[in-house]
Order: structure tokens, then sequence, then C-alpha cells
């Protein structure tokens, strides 16, 4: 053990030196690895920092245009609205219009048939009458009676004619 002494300061004079190189050589690569993470994790940090801000601004932005869009859509709503109520009003309009259309060309229809029918039936009823007339002219009347009758009715047309024509304000003479 008599080496003891100086064996124990020799190690510990190396283990000085050790501590001495592990100082100058490690440390600063070690602080230098930190500062590097440190400012990795501080860049990481304010990236996340600004993508946060980026995001609420975003997000505030969306909830804009939420707004805006809802705005939008009841605006378009109420324009739907207008707009069917309109088509409705002006549909209603027409169908009235297009229904008194219809009754006046069916009032016309009628009135024009009521006046074909009575039309007609005045021709068949003056028909009627003259063949009635006949009739009872041929049984009342004989034969010659009957042609003298139709003489004196030619004779007083004629001369009415004549009258008439003679009266003619234009001055036109037929015969």
């Amino acid at each position: 053990m008599s080496n003891f002494g100086s064996t124990y300061i020799e190690e510990f004079v190396g283990f000085l030196i050790f501590l001495g190189l592990i100082w100058w050589k490690l440390i600063p690569i070690a602080r230098s690895l930190a500062n590097q993470k440190e400012k990795t994790i501080r860049d990481q940090l304010d990236a996340v920092s600004n993508a946060q801000k980026v995001a609420e601004n975003l997000i505030a932005l969306a909830k804009e245009h939420l707004e805006e869009a809802k705005i939008e859509a009841v605006k378009i709503v109420d324009d739907a609205r207008e707009i069917a109520q309109n088509i409705k009003e002006n549909g209603i309009s027409k169908a009235e219009h297009e229904r008194d259309r219809i009754l006046a060309k069916v009032d016309q229809d009628v009135n024009f048939e009521l006046y074909r029918m009575r039309d007609e039936l005045e021709k068949d009823f003056s028909l009627l009458l003259l063949e009635a007339a006949k009739l009872l002219v041929s049984e009342l009347l004989d034969q010659d009676l009957h042609h003298l009758l139709l003489a004196e009715a030619i004779n007083s047309t004629s001369i009415d004619s004549d009258s008439t024509l003679s009266n003619d304000p234009f001055g036109t003479k037929v015969g």
C-alpha cells in the first residue's frame, strides 16, 4: 500500500483532466445541442401559435361567411315565396280571364243558337201558315175565284212597284 497515495493522486489528477476535457469539449457540444433543441421547440411553439392564430382567423371568417350565407338563404327563401305568390296571383288572374272569355264565348254561342233556332222556327211557322192558308183558300174558294184573286194581287203588286219606281230618288227605272 505504499503506492496508495501516489496512485490515488494520479488517478485523481487523471479524473480531473478527464472532467476538464469533458467540460472543455463535451459541454459546449451538449449546450449547442440543447440550444438547438430549445430553438427547435421555440420555433415549433411559434409555429403552433401562428397556426392557432390563423385557425382562429379562419374560424372567425368562416363564422362571418356562415352568417352572410344564412342572411342570403333567408333572402332567397323570401324572394322565392314572393315569386311563388306572384305566379299564383298571375295564374289566378289568367284563369279568371280565361273563365270569363269561355263564359262569354258560351253565352255568345248560346245566343247565336237561340237566334238561329228562332229564325228557323219562324221560317217553319211561316211555311206552315202559308200551307195552311193555301189549304184554307183552296177549300173555301173555287178555282175561278182563286185565279181572279191571284190576278188582282199581281196587278196591285205591279202597280205598287211602278209607283215605287216612279218615286225612285235616284232616277233608275227598271223595265
